[in-house]
């Protein structure tokens, strides 16, 4: 690789070093990752046109959410992050007249816990 390339790589990822970013980056591979087994096994497809108003919304949520969660003390790992926006979407997607089963959600105390304070 020539060093042109090389410095250009090396500026388009400047902060991959930093502990927080790559922190940061594992959450939103989790949230991915979770959102995309739920909606798979909701029989969801990925281009329906409904999925942009509900992540807008879910990620409202769950941005709320997490702030109280942090607030309180009870820091999220990677997978609780994936399970508390999963539990977000599925709430909103309900609210719309979508059919989630309980069964579905993944489980977690903690996040079951946060949610209880945050949603009306």
């Amino acid at each position: 690789m020539d060093e042109s390339k090389e410095s250009r790589r090396a500026t388009a990822d400047e902060f991959g070093g930093d502990p927080s970013v790559r922190a940061m980056r594992g959450v939103f591979s989790a949230l991915e990752a979770a959102q995309k087994k739920f909606l798979m096994e909701l029989g969801v497809p990925p281009f329906d046109h409904r999925l942009r108003r509900w992540r807008e919304r879910a990620l409202a949520l769950f941005e709320a959410s997490w702030a109280r969660s942090a607030r309180g003390g009870l820091p999220l790992t990677e997978t609780e992050a994936g399970a508390l926006y999963v539990h977000c979407l599925g709430n909103i997607m309900a609210r719309e007249g979508m059919d989630v089963p309980p069964e579905v959600f993944p489980g977690s105390e903690e996040v079951r816990k946060i949610l209880r304070e945050v949603l009306p």
